[in-house]
């Protein structure tokens, strides 16, 4: 089973004006709400490509109701924690006219230490051998920034596969409990080694020093630049090609899907690879944070081109 795991979800609406104007009122065009966190996207392209997932976390109380009908129209299994509070609500403003992104993020509910241990306890009655276990997204305001490393040993002491998809802080900790699967994009990776991120062999060689570590595989997006994939028995590349950039929510999530759908259909490095870099095109030339339809996959995964480099 493919489990999904967002500790601070988000009601994600997305604005769309002409041009933004400091201290001025602005009127939108149009603008879409809907249920966000990078573990809630990831578990949304899962489903797109066919596959199911369990989404779990933390959910705020006062407004589950809505998030909960939301993942139930799109057909999405959960078993959240409920926690105290709203679930935060992020605002990211398209600016049409000049194609600029401007993202909004509130830090969101707190955590107790008896949510954290509910959370832990459900994840390892939860987790059994060979289960795929997506962690990725901010942490709770007030949690600790080993959180991550802790579930990713309880994970790994009951066989699950682990896919870990963070930054700062938080990705540093959790890197060191040795994760099966990273995918950083170039700045969050730049905060691991220091890479020149126009060097191809240069991010190359520093991922390698993760899979000595015992990592499994490395996926670095670069965004116009591209993305690498890096394993004990490949480095690849994906040469970066035009795409109608209507929104950038949520690529690195669509990745991140497609490397955990490749992993439980048992599919190739190459073609797990260019199905990510197939999600993430077709992601981005979509609206707001809604996943991509399968057909848009399809299309995209025929202009991938990969290059070996290792």
């Amino acid at each position: 089973m493919i489990y999904t795991v967002t500790l601070n979800p988000a009601v994600d609406m997305t604005i769309y004006i002409d041009r933004l104007e400091k201290g001025q009122v602005n009127r939108s065009n149009h603008y879409m709400i809907d249920a966000g966190g990078k573990g809630i996207n990831v578990s949304k392209v899962i489903k797109a490509l066919g596959e199911e997932s369990i989404a779990l976390g933390f959910l705020g109380e006062e407004n589950k109701e809505w998030f909960l009908k939301y993942l139930q129209r799109f057909g999405i299994k959960n078993d959240f924690i409920f926690v105290k509070g709203l679930t935060r609500t992020n605002i990211k403003i398209v600016e049409l006219e000049t194609k600029e992104y401007t993202d909004l993020n509130q830090p969101g509910f707190e955590i107790t230490e008896n949510d954290k241990q509910s959370l832990f306890e459900k994840i390892e009655n939860t987790a059994k051998k060979d289960d795929i276990f997506v962690l990725s997204g901010s942490l709770p305001a007030n949690a600790d920034e080993e959180m991550y490393f802790e579930m990713i040993e309880k994970l790994k002491q009951k066989g699950a596969i682990v896919i870990f998809d963070a930054e700062g802080q938080a990705l540093k900790s959790g890197v060191e409990a040795r994760p099966d699967v990273i995918k950083p994009n170039i700045h969050e990776f730049k905060t691991l080694f220091d890479v020149d991120e126009n060097d191809i062999n240069s991010v190359i060689g520093s991922a390698k020093k993760l899979i000595e570590m015992g990592l499994k595989i490395v996926l670095v997006s670069m965004g116009a630049n591209g993305a690498i994939f890096v394993s004990e028995s490949t480095a690849l590349y994906a040469k970066p090609f035009k795409v109608d950039v209507k929104s950038t929510v949520g690529a690195g999530d669509s990745m991140v899907a497609a490397i955990a759908y490749g992993i439980f259909k048992k599919m190739s490095e190459k073609e797990m690879f260019r199905l990510a870099c197939a999600c993430a095109a077709a992601k981005i030339s979509k609206e707001g944070v809604r996943a991509p339809e399968k057909n848009q996959v399809d299309y995209y995964l025929k202009k991938i081109e990969l290059e070996r480099l290792g």
